[in-house]
């Protein structure tokens, strides 16, 4: 075991070991492999997407995300354990003459030790070998359950975002169609009553971005069913609500914050993980219909909304998503219904 292929064959297995952990099991973040490799993949992807303004390429983001992460950490497996089972000649051995094994047959033997289906023609060696190949056939094991047990409640969990995304798109399809649809009698008792529901869905949307952070890169190709477009409309438009000059019922008010402050705790999940503040305010487009809404100045209205420190943050979000800031403000007819084939 002195030679060096045996500890860096090793040092893989131990990154391997981490990372997976990290990934599935610690419900906070994804381990370092994870987050480099996802991460830098997206970043392909959405430079992709604006050169080509379609947005199916990044609906099937999350899904190739997946699989190639799971592809990934077998590899890793594998390269880690052919380099220790070729850091000795007597590693792996044919069953029948009891000859050295070639590195073909040693890297044929790793990967059906792995994948748990036995030993073939080739089996390990004498002593430590043995005890080595039986912790390599466990390891293949845990290492494809941790996968499926991983993979599958992605599915559901991007299920959940769609829905949370349609039920605030049924209140309209901008800030102050939300805010229109919410006013009431201009108490926002309406707006208050749709809350209710919201919050619990927000506040497990974002515990489910910490226990499987890939989740991040599943993107929903129709503008109805896109969770960033859908929060960061319903985020200001309670900033509207806010800034009317009469104060709110106190129950509508505590409500209001209540929402706002789920939400800014799943913002705050992305930014630790995944999205950085641009350097630049967005633009805020003239708020006439709002400001018609909260019988305000619309430049003044514009201005308020354009002070928020959040703004930058609330930006990057949706430019993450591939789409433009454009879109929260001034969805175009047909995006309401399909997918948006501009950036």
């Amino acid at each position: 075991m002195s030679n060096p292929l045996f500890w860096v064959g090793a040092a893989l297995l131990l990154v391997l070991a981490y990372d997976a952990t990290r990934t599935t099991l610690s419900a906070s973040s994804s381990g370092p492999v994870t987050n480099t490799l996802t991460s830098g993949l997206w970043r392909i992807l959405l430079g992709v997407h604006r050169l080509r303004g379609n947005h199916a390429l990044l609906a099937g983001g999350g899904p190739a995300l997946t699989l190639v992460l799971i592809v990934t950490w077998v590899l890793l497996a594998w390269s880690g354990w052919l380099l220790v089972f070729c850091s000795a000649p007597d590693a792996v051995t044919h069953s029948t003459t009891g000859l050295p094994a070639d590195t073909v047959n040693r890297a044929y033997f790793v990967g059906y030790t792995l994948t748990t289906l036995g030993y073939g023609d080739m089996v390990p060696g004498g002593g430590v070998w043995k005890i080595l190949a039986t912790v390599a056939g466990a390891n293949g094991l845990l290492l494809f359950t941790l996968a499926i047990t991983y993979a599958l409640p992605i599915v559901s969990a991007a299920t959940e975002k769609r829905q949370l995304a349609l039920c605030i798109h049924a209140m309209g399809a901008s800030p102050e169609e939300i805010l229109e649809f919410g006013i009431g009698n201009g108490d926002f008792d309406s707006l208050s009553g749709h809350l209710d529901g919201f919050e619990s869905m927000i506040a497990g949307a974002s515990q489910k971005h910490l226990a499987y952070p890939i989740l991040h890169y599943f993107h929903s190709a129709s503008s109805v069913t896109a969770l960033p477009l859908a929060l960061v409309r319903l985020d200001l438009a309670l900033e509207l609500a806010r800034l009317r000059d009469e104060p709110l019922p106190p129950s509508v008010a505590a409500r209001i914050r209540s929402t706002q402050h789920v939400i800014q705790q799943f913002l705050a999940t992305l930014r630790g993980a995944f999205i950085r503040p641009i350097d630049t305010g967005p633009e805020i487009p003239s708020l006439k219909h709002g400001a018609r809404l909260l019988d305000a100045d619309p430049d003044d209205l514009a201005c308020r909304i354009d002070r928020l420190e959040k703004l930058n943050l609330l930006a990057a979000y949706i430019e993450d998503d591939g789409r433009a800031w454009s879109h929260v403000w001034h969805p175009t007819a047909s995006s309401r219904t399909q997918p948006e084939q501009d950036y």
